[in-house]
This record gives C-alpha cells, sequence and structure tokens, in this order.
C-alpha cells in the first residue's frame, strides 16, 4: 500500500475512488479498533498514514463515522 501510494493522493492517481473507500474503514480499524499499528509496522508507512489523514478529513467521511444514539 504504501508503495502503491507513492506520489499519488489516492490509490487510483488523483480520485479519490471506491478503491479508497472501501479501504479507509479496514485501515482505521486496523490502527485504532484493533491496536494493531506495531503489529503492521504503521509508522514506517508514510504514505498510508498520509493517505487515511486526507481520507479521514473528507466531510462525507465525517459525517459517515457520526454514530447515532441507540435508541
Amino acid at each position: 500500500m504504501d508503495a502503491r501510494l507513492e506520489g499519488r493522493d489516492w490509490f487510483v492517481g488523483n480520485a479519490y475512488s471506491i478503491v479508497d473507500i472501501s479501504l479507509l474503514g479496514w485501515i482505521r480499524n486496523i490502527i485504532g479498533l484493533f491496536d494493531a499499528a506495531d503489529l503492521v509496522d504503521f509508522s514506517g508507512k508514510g504514505n498510508v498514514a498520509a493517505w487515511l489523514e486526507r481520507g479521514l478529513a473528507r466531510p462525507a467521511v465525517q459525517r459517515g463515522l457520526i454514530m447515532p444514539p441507540r435508541a
């Protein structure tokens, strides 16, 4: 992933795509929910970290991450 993102903002060239959408949740959960950043050497994956930050900063992604209260 890190090599694929070298010199790119998104996985498919310069366009945010379904590839990015599908991977954002997986990578976010590996790092956050499963606390596996060390296991996957996330600190050594600067391109992936920058991509994750860009993706999570998107307004639509932010809206999608809001969990409604349980009824």
